[in-house]
């Protein structure tokens, strides 16, 4: 790549990242991402194109923040990490009810078991003679 197709391919990539349109980058506003964009090495802008750094710069200071892409992003990870805390809330609860229903199963095994060894309190009941 020539000097000029070099500084093309990142103005280029200035405008996708800007518009919130990358192809080849995660679409944060930094010259990392900037320069994979591009698909040059990172010191092409801040050693020999520093004035497309600057100008990179500047465009990030008027779209007054992160593109769309990252903002959307960003959403959707807020929305599934309040998913999975609301998830392992169920799951403990979840649990809670588990064992506690484990424990009932237990005492009433036992006193199954303990009913059919123990025939000694098992009263026999006479039957009136008729007649009488």
């Amino acid at each position: 790549m020539t000097d000029e197709t070099q500084r093309q391919a990142i103005r280029d990539a200035m405008t996708r990242l800007v518009e919130g349109k990358p192809l080849r980058s995660d679409g944060k506003l930094t010259i990392k991402s900037l320069a994979n964009e591009a698909g040059v090495k990172r010191w092409l802008l801040t050693h020999k194109f520093t004035d497309l750094q600057d100008e990179f710069k500047v465009r990030m200071e008027l779209t007054g923040g992160e593109p769309a892409v990252v903002v959307k992003l960003r959403e959707q990870l807020k929305e599934r990490d309040e998913t999975i805390t609301r998830l392992r809330a169920e799951i403990r609860e979840l649990t809670n009810d588990r064992q506690q229903l484990e424990r009932v199963i237990n005492v009433l095994s036992l006193e199954q078991q303990h009913g059919r060894t123990d025939k000694s309190k098992v009263v026999g009941i006479r039957r009136p003679k008729d007649g009488s």
